[in-house]
């Protein structure tokens, strides 16, 4: 069997291992910062969609509660309230991101007013490699006011 001899200084580095941890390290850096990254990215996520719902409810509760103290609102206000809310210390909403549809349909039932909330917002995205749109949240919610 035939050994090969390494150089002296070879086999000293091959020996050595104080800069492993370095190397490991920088292996795993760029997989971790992407998983934290998306992490934020998710929570941030979910935490607007909360707001995103919380605000059509908010919005909607405000418009009954005005209906019924005799305000009728015409729905370029009640799209006002909703979006200067969205945009308030409660929800903390990006203005340029929300956009605030109130609209009023065809009555499905008779007698009442019927009126639908429509919420879209644009997250923004922390990962370049993400096709800008794809975090965008679109909630609807209809309003029924009894006439009285």
């Amino acid at each position: 069997m035939i050994r090969l001899r390494a150089h002296p200084a070879i086999a000293r580095l091959c020996r050595d291992e104080r800069g492993a941890a370095l190397v490991e390290f920088a292996l795993v850096a760029p997989i971790f910062l992407t998983l934290l990254m998306g992490v934020i990215q998710v929570g941030l996520h979910v935490q607007n969609t909360n707001a995103v719902r919380n605000l059509a409810s908010d919005g909607a509760r405000y418009a009954v509660v005005e209906y019924q103290r005799g305000n009728k609102l015409s729905t370029s206000q009640i799209s006002m309230a909703i979006r200067a809310r969205g945009v308030g210390p409660r929800y903390n909403l990006n203005t340029d991101r929300l956009n605030v549809t109130v609209t009023e349909p065809l009555s499905r039932i008779g007698g009442v007013r019927e009126m639908r909330i429509a919420l879209s917002y644009d997250l923004p995205d922390f990962l370049a490699f993400v096709n800008n749109g794809v975090f965008t949240i679109n909630y609807v919610r209809p309003v029924f006011l009894i006439n009285t």
